[in-house]
């Protein structure tokens, strides 16, 4: 049964492929484990929420592996500084648990909030984003997501 992102996308006449990741919750947070499946773990994207002194509420997607430098995302969010908030301002911010935030969802039912990709998701023309659920997500083009929610696109990455 799909879920709102994937309906969403459907009605968007976006094409998608749905897939379902294994997971663990760790110190109550679920952890993807994208070891086990035969993707590149590059190609995975996650979602961050995070606060911002000026915009509040501030979106970020960075690939699985990497880090996120607040200064750079700060800057160009037009804040501060950001960072992550606790655990139950997420929920309440985003109506998605942690471990579930889409960047396709959170844009569907709060398109005020600032939405920042990192560059790096031109290098591939197919990524993968949760779609809303623990364990759930959605392969895409790059291209129709970017025209789906028009996000600000810069190198938000640490360099560590």
């Amino acid at each position: 049964m799909a879920n709102e992102v994937e309906t969403f996308l459907t009605e968007n006449n976006v094409p998608f492929e749905s897939y379902e990741f294994p997971w663990a919750m760790e110190e109550d947070v679920a952890r993807l484990k994208a070891e086990e499946l035969a993707i590149p773990e590059e190609q995975i994207f996650k979602t961050l929420v995070l606060k911002g002194n000026k915009t509040g509420t501030t979106i970020a997607l960075i690939p699985l592996s990497a880090h996120l430098d607040y200064k750079k995302t700060a800057k160009a969010t037009g804040n501060r500084k950001v960072g992550f908030p606790p655990m139950d301002y997420v929920m309440t911010a985003t109506g998605y648990p942690h471990g579930a935030n889409t960047p396709i969802g959170i844009h569907m039912h709060h398109p005020e909030y600032p939405i920042v990709f990192d560059e790096s998701i031109r290098e591939f023309s197919e990524i993968l984003v949760s779609s809303g659920e623990i364990g759930h997500s959605v392969k895409l083009a790059v291209e129709d997501l970017l025209h789906l929610i028009n996000p600000m696109v810069t190198d938000i990455l640490s360099d560590k």
